[in-house]
């Protein structure tokens, strides 16, 4: 699913209320305020959803061999007080999308729905 470009500033640059309020704007345009969407980005598939109090992205693991206590972890989380990544939460180099790219993603429509 691709939609328009949209020029959108580096979310590391902006407080973490002006972040939220634009993934709301997206999501509430799009129609999926409070609704959880699975979705495919970069082969890779996730849980997203957004209130109006938060955004969450969720990695879903696609090993089918772990247990049922260990489907996924929380890759990125924006809150009117807070912004974390991967990157952030991670000692290591994350292949995770990073804050400023979910919010071009879910804008831009870069992903398929699951």
């Amino acid at each position: 699913m691709k939609a328009k470009n949209t020029t959108l500033q580096d979310p590391a640059e902006k407080d973490p209320k002006d972040v939220l309020e634009e993934l709301v704007g997206v999501f509430a345009t799009k129609g999926w305020l409070n609704q959880t969407i699975r979705i495919k980005h970069r082969d890779r598939r996730y849980r997203i959803y957004c209130s109006e109090k938060e955004f969450f992205a969720y990695r879903i693991n696609d090993n089918c061999g772990v247990s049922p206590g260990f489907p996924g972890w929380l890759v990125c989380i924006v809150t009117g007080d807070h912004i974390i990544d991967d990157a952030k939460m991670c000692a290591f180099p994350s292949a995770e999308p990073s804050t400023r790219e979910w919010v071009r993603c879910i804008a831009e429509g870069d992903f398929e729905f699951i």
